[in-house]
């Protein structure tokens, strides 16, 4: 298998950085180590932040938007396209930064062995991506985020912070948190609202609507009431009736 590295270039860019549609005769890797922006590879656009990296194989069309401060590593290569897996990806224990970072050590030096060293790099790079790809649902770290979510349904729940501390952009983080629920952040949070609602007044009727609300993290008590008659299919008031006509 015939792995070269081309070239290998880090750049700050200080005030963004719009890279219009084009493409490259080697394949490229695009590491966001600062930063976030947005990248689209043909038609699919997509996020990125910092612990993203995107591929592109030679001759792909591509535009890159960077927002703000970011620092990127670029890195140009030459591999089989069947082991270049095209798209955006999250380096979630950082091997993939490692690799890099010791990739740019060895173009830098003058080492033995230095290009086996060098094909050895690319290689792991390309291998622990496609093991990525094919193993890793991103679904693992929603347990944990569900259980936050549950552990502070009365609190506004800062979905971009959740975003960011799985390593993704929010809308990545969107569409595998619907995978994994069925549900959009804000109706699984509105829907896990609605149950401890109801799990309250059962345990007692008695609770005001202010009271219902504000424990169950609602901005007031008449987005509450049209919330909890949207989910239940009753007002609270009529809920809470019925709940006393079974216990007659």
């Amino acid at each position: 298998m015939k792995v070269t590295c081309k070239n290998l270039v880090s750049i700050c860019h200080t005030d963004g950085f719009i890279m219009k549609k084009h493409t490259h005769s080697s394949h490229e890797l695009v590491y966001c180590l600062e930063g976030q922006g947005t990248a689209q590879i043909e038609n699919q656009k997509s996020e990125f932040s910092t612990g993203n990296y995107y591929i592109t194989r030679a001759g792909t069309q591509h535009i890159e938007k960077d927002e703000g401060h970011t620092r990127i590593i670029y890195f140009y290569f030459d591999a089989p396209s069947e082991m270049v897996p095209e798209g955006i990806h999250t380096d979630h224990d950082s091997g993939i930064l490692w690799a890099v970072k010791r990739l740019q050590r060895e173009l830098e030096g003058e080492k033995y062995f230095r290009e086996d060293m060098i094909r050895s790099l690319i290689t792991q790079i390309l291998i622990e991506t496609i093991r990525m790809v094919g193993g890793y649902t991103g679904k693992e770290g929603m347990r944990d985020v569900l259980q936050y979510i549950d552990e502070n349904i009365g609190s506004e729940i800062d979905f971009k912070t959740l975003a960011a501390e799985q390593h993704y952009s929010f809308d990545r983080f969107r569409h595998i948190f619907k995978e994994y629920t069925g549900l959009s952040p804000h109706q699984y949070v509105i829907r896990a609202r609605i149950e401890k609602a109801q799990f309250l007044l059962k345990l007692n009727p008695g609770l005001s609507l202010t009271e219902l609300s504000y424990n169950c993290g609602f901005s007031s008590s008449s987005h509450f009431s049209k919330a909890f008659r949207t989910r239940v299919g009753m007002t609270p008031s009529e809920y809470i009736r019925s709940i006393r006509g079974k216990e007659k």
